[in-house]
């Protein structure tokens, strides 16, 4: 992918839409197109951290891998979107491990490249600080979740907020990925599914879930 393709990505990006075209040509020179197939580890938890990500097409999913093999599914990141940037501010390694979820093209930036960019840019430094917060606010979010909400209603609003920020009635993400999402095994997981593709609310495919009745998902979240 030629520089000018990835000038267009960064002009649709929250943190890189900031700066001006100049600035976006110049970046995109530094940048490396990667590819990534379906469950492709893209980094592992603890690898070192050298480089931004953004993501051109694709969706990644942000795990945080338990002892007993299982692991814990922290978010998903689809395009547009940009992972790996803790590392800027404690140069730490990496404090979770990114799977690409689908065919995934992504986007690499050396660290200090980025760094360069948000201390000539106090608005993309802004908007980096923003989808920070962002992430911090959804990540409180799930926490409350797992500890008030029931096996189903975790279910039910998983499905729900993820066919609403995909914005589609699908939801790409196997009962394995969910079990991950809401904290159980994909045995029980899928006792919930069943029990909701029997009342209608949703429709069970191979490696995704049609969202039917909406409705009868938000019934089942009931703090």
């Amino acid at each position: 992918m030629d520089a000018a393709a990835i000038v267009d990505y960064l002009a649709v990006s929250p943190v890189f839409a900031p700066l001006d075209a100049a600035e976006r040509a110049a970046l995109a020179d530094r940048m490396r197109a990667r590819r990534f197939e379906r469950n492709e580890v893209i980094f592992h938890r603890h690898d070192p951290a050298a480089h931004v990500y953004l993501i051109a097409t694709g969706t990644v999913k942000i795990s945080v891998p338990e002892e007993n093999g299982q692991e814990v599914v922290v978010a998903l990141a689809r395009g547009g979107d940009v992972f790996g940037e803790i590392s800027l501010f404690d140069d730490g390694p990496r404090s979770a491990t990114v799977t690409a979820l689908t065919e995934t093209t992504v986007f690499t930036l050396a660290n200090r490249d980025f760094t360069q960019v948000l201390e000539r840019s106090p608005r993309a430094m802004r908007a980096l600080l923003a989808l920070l917060a962002t992430r911090i606010r959804h990540s409180t979010g799930h926490i409350e979740d797992l500890v008030f909400l029931d096996l189903p209603g975790r279910v039910a609003k998983c499905l729900l907020d993820q066919s609403e920020l995909s914005g589609e009635p699908l939801v790409r993400l196997t009962q394995e990925d969910i079990a991950g999402f809401v904290g159980a095994t994909r045995v029980a997981v899928n006792r919930s599914l069943v029990d909701l593709e029997r009342r209608g609310a949703v429709r069970l495919g191979r490696g995704l879930i049609e969202v039917l009745d909406r409705a009868a998902l938000r019934s089942e979240v009931r703090y």
